[in-house]
């Protein structure tokens, strides 16, 4: 297939337009100008600046034709740049500059020019002929948002923003209003940016050609010294982003629209939620606890203080009366080297981490049903999928991007099934919403599977090939009583006959879930029960389907990887064989690795109330605060002998210990996060360390080597060669290393020629060799059993899309101003029987504590349920959470926890 550009052939491909073409074919992204064009956006036609002349032969006559949605077709001869071409240019720009500030024509010396300017610039300025309008100039500064403001006089009638914020984010907050020289933009109706609906995620800003919106960080039209590509800090989506610095300081950060990941978006954590850097609460110095206030000394006294302390318990208690607790916030370099100082330094498997805290069960029922306990699809397998399975999970809020994209399909009309017991936005979508009881999981699945094989809806060939173990489930699922299981979730059975038939009748279907499935009694078998549904309907192995989890912090995958858990070490291997104590035995240079199986943080802190457990060495966790029972947590660290935590800021955690060590922020190392699909992307250090902190690794290291083992990479933390020592370690991570990684990464399994792998479990290849179906009976939780009577509501747990679980960065933003408290759902009919009015504080109790909580009214939750989050510290939400946590892992059950609620 070929067209020419001004008479000289070159081939196209398959439904690029016009613009995509000469583009492509000269290498220049400025061949022909645009106003109205992103990238990121279905084309609009609307400004006509990239107008081109085509003719269908050569010389021939010619129309004017808009390039941007113009298909290339064969034989057509394109001129872009003719005399009358320009002058056409000329007159759209000329009319534009009519109601456009003559100040903001050209940019100041001191900014970078905007889209508009240098489409100006490239066109030519023209002598305007035209009266001036009277549309935009007198119209006020919007300066009501904490980040983004508009300023309409500069606004040129695009639509961007508006096409941005509805095909991008999905919200269609903004609109345009009014006919003629009276069109303007508005924020919902008509009001300002504060007081719509808007999710601040800035995707109007970076897409708008001029400063008619901008942050308040002016970030497009910044003259930045350097721009630094990294990975964000906060969700598991893994955003790619542009970091901009000047004088040291960093000043603005966009989406490059070249990562894979994001491809040009983020949400507000990611774009907005940086000054947290250098917060003036940043923790710059090493602090020891003296008589019982802290009092800064130096890195060798700190280190010193930690070693002799540690070899101190060690001699006297042996290795195992030692802990340490690593972190999803830090990178993957870092976290291996945690578990490893921990099992070699000090000679005990007891390490553990968040990732089992919230996705152990994922991790262990794909497993289980797999071989392998991660992702098997691609987020970019959105675009292919005809049915989407979205199973306890709210990633609008949770995972902003992702969500984006979720939301999009919905809109679309993919067939979308969402189980959640909150009536959330993609609830009120989807085709089909199953808001059944918290804790119910395990029976609403056992419906599902039941009406799909009763429909004989299974893919026969897919279980008999590549399956084992259907029998015994199928026969189990036909002695279900179905009228019980309805009764107990709280759903129609025909609803979720529906639903089950809706998902098994999807050519691809693809499943996401969430927190709402792993912290629950029965987490572990939810997951196993939802990849006996991928397997049974052959939704597994195949672009546009598979099992997903969303990972809840920005490296709950990576720091599973590189074995922040007590059964397993670094990729996966089973510590309690003999083989593998030697394989990593022979891989970190050592004689012997400790033989026993560790122990979990619950039994970390039960470990220490019986004075078995006498240290803990944490890194960058907040445990006080973000795991369950807090004052259960509290007695269990008092009794310790030793604390020592690395962090960014002072935390509960941190109040209780004896040495504090500042740690540096992601923007200030090199590293790498592992996002829920698998993509290892490398995190670039921005900026130096603020004041006298260090990276993670570094203090790591510093510490293995006065605990008497000197890291074979070097003493200095160097992050490209601890990824050289991973690749050797981990059996699927051998071709990994920095330089390969690019700007996009890699997903594991990645081969020795540095090949990674999309999709997991092709053709029914599973890792385990075949793909094994479980069966389990519903349990009620013992939070039910025991506390239900006494205390008759439950309460479950969530996030906000404005912070980042317990809020230790994200309360040091303007995000705070968004959102600056936690509330209490509550129904209102349940509230007003107990006399309580909306936005009230009421005593929220349990049989562990109470919180004194406002309360708002809300019809997401059903009669007998309530909601809330855990971002601050005022309310301290998870004093009155329990100790009940997944059979198989023991992450803790925040989504289900018997409460009851009064006025104050």
């Amino acid at each position: 297939m070929k067209a020419y550009i001004n008479n000289t052939a070159h081939k196209f491909n398959q439904d690029e337009t016009i613009l995509e073409f000469v583009r492509r074919i000269e290498e220049n992204e400025h061949s022909i100008p645009t106003m109205c064009q992103d990238n990121r956006l279905e084309n609009f036609g609307s400004c006509r600046v990239c107008s081109v002349e085509v003719a269908r032969t050569e010389n021939g006559p010619t129309r004017t034709m808009a390039s941007c949605h113009t298909p290339v077709g064969e034989g057509l001869y394109i001129y872009h740049n003719t005399e009358k071409i320009q002058r056409l240019r000329k007159n759209i720009v000329e009319l534009i500059l009519t109601d456009y500030p003559a100040d903001k024509v050209f940019p100041p010396e001191d900014k970078k020019a905007t889209p508009f300017q240098e489409t100006i610039a490239q066109i030519g300025i023209p002598n305007v002929r035209y009266p001036k309008g009277e549309n935009h100039l007198d119209i006020e500064t919007d300066r009501s948002h904490p980040y983004i403001k508009s300023d309409l006089s500069q606004c040129i009638n695009c639509y961007r923003c508006v096409r941005a914020c509805e095909e991008i984010q999905g919200e269609m907050i903004l609109g345009m209003s009014g006919r003629g020289f009276a069109t303007n933009i508005i924020k919902g109706f008509d009001t300002t940016f504060d007081e719509s609906a808007c999710v601040s995620c800035g995707a109007c800003v970076q897409t708008c050609p001029t400063e008619a919106l901008t942050d308040k960080f002016e970030t497009k039209t910044l003259l930045a010294d350097k721009t630094v590509r990294t990975t964000c800090t906060y969700c598991g989506v893994g955003c790619q982003l542009d970091v901009s610095v000047i004088d040291g300081k960093i000043r603005g950060i966009q989406a490059p629209e070249t990562a894979e990941v994001n491809e040009g978006h983020t949400c507000l954590k990611g774009r907005f939620a940086f000054q947290f850097y250098d917060h003036p609460d940043r923790l710059r110095e090493p602090m020891i606890k003296k008589n019982g206030k802290f009092e800064i000394v130096t890195w060798d006294e700190a280190y010193d203080f930690i070693a002799s302390k540690m070899i101190e318990i060690k001699n006297k208690y042996g290795a195992d009366s030692i802990g340490g607790i690593s972190s999803s916030r830090a990178t993957n370099e870092e976290n291996y080297l945690m578990q490893k100082m921990i099992r070699v330094g000090v000679g005990t498997n007891n390490i553990d981490g968040c990732a089992r805290v919230c996705h152990a069960p994922t991790a262990w029922g794909m497993q289980k049903s797999f071989g392998t306990g991660a992702a098997t699809n691609s987020i970019e397998d959105l675009k292919l999928t005809d049915g989407i399975f979205l199973f306890g999970a709210n990633p609008l809020k949770g995972h902003p991007v992702t969500g984006a994209k979720i939301k999009q399909a919905f809109m679309k009309g993919v067939t979308s099934i969402v189980v959640d017991p909150i009536q959330t936005k993609l609830a009120d979508l989807a085709t089909h919403f199953l808001q059944i009881r918290p804790g119910t999981n395990v029976a609403v699945l056992n419906m599902i599977s039941y009406y799909i094989i009763t429909e004989n809806l299974v893919n026969q060939h897919f279980i008999d090939s590549y399956t084992e173990k259907y029998t015994e489930f199928k026969n189990h699922v036909a002695d279900l009583d179905i009228d019980e299981l309805e009764t107990i979730t709280g759903v129609s059975k025909e609803k979720v006959k529906a639903a089950a038939i809706a998902y098994a009748k999807s050519e691809r279907a693809m499943e996401f879930h969430g927190l709402g499935v792993t912290e629950h009694f029965q987490g572990s078998k939810t997951v196993m029960l939802l990849s006996n549904l991928a397997m049974m309907t052959g939704n597994i192995g195949k672009k546009g389907a598979g099992l997903n989890p969303l990972r809840g912090q920005n490296n709950v995958q990576g720091a599973a990887d590189m074995g922040v858990q007590p059964h397993q070490g670094a990729g996966y291997l089973d510590i309690n064989k003999l083989d593998v104590q030697q394989y990593y035995a022979d891989k970190y240079g050592v004689d012997k690795m400790p033989t026993m199986e560790g122990l979990k943080i619950p039994e970390m802190l039960d470990a220490a109330l019986d004075g078995k457990l006498k240290a803990l060495y944490i890194m960058g966790e907040d445990t006080i605060m973000t795991d369950p029972n807090t004052n259960h947590s509290i007695k269990a660290f008092e009794k310790l002998e030793l604390i020592v935590v690395q962090e960014l800021f002072m935390t509960a955690t941190t109040e209780m210990a004896d040495v504090v060590l500042p740690a540096s922020s992601y923007f200030e190392k090199n590293g790498t996060f592992t996002n829920g699909e698998r993509r290892v992307q490398r995190v670039n250090k921005v900026i130096e360390p603020i004041g006298n902190t260090k990276p993670d690794g570094q203090i790591i290291i510093d510490i293995m080597s006065r605990l008497g083992y000197d890291q074979p990479t070097g003493l200095t933390y160097d992050a490209a060669k601890v990824i050289e020592e991973i690749a050797d370690v981990i059996p699927f991570m051998k071709g990994l290393s920095w330089d390969r990684l690019g700007e996009n990464g890699l997903q594991w399994p990645i081969k020795e020629d540095g090949t990674d792998t999309q999709m997991l479990h092709i053709d029914g290849a599973f890792k385990k060799g075949i793909g094994t179906f479980h069966n389990f009976d519903f349990e009620e939780t013992p939070e039910i059993i025991e506390h239900g009577n006494k205390y008759p509501f439950i309460l479950t747990t969530g996030r906000e899309l404005e912070h980042y679980n317990s809020g230790t960065m994200t309360r040091r933003t303007d995000n705070q101003i968004l959102l600056g408290k936690d509330v209490l759902e509550v129904h209102p009919k349940d509230a007003i029987k107990k006399g309580i009015e909306d936005n009230e504080t009421v005593l929220l109790f349990s049989d562990r504590g109470e919180v004194r909580i406002p309360v708002k009214f809300s019809k997401k939750v059903k009669k007998g349920i309530l909601r809330s989050t855990f971002h601050q510290p005022e309310v301290f939400l998870n004093l009155i959470t329990g100790s009940v946590g997944d059979k198989e892992t023991m992450t803790p059950e925040y989504k289900v926890v018997a409460v009851d609620f009064k006025r104050i």
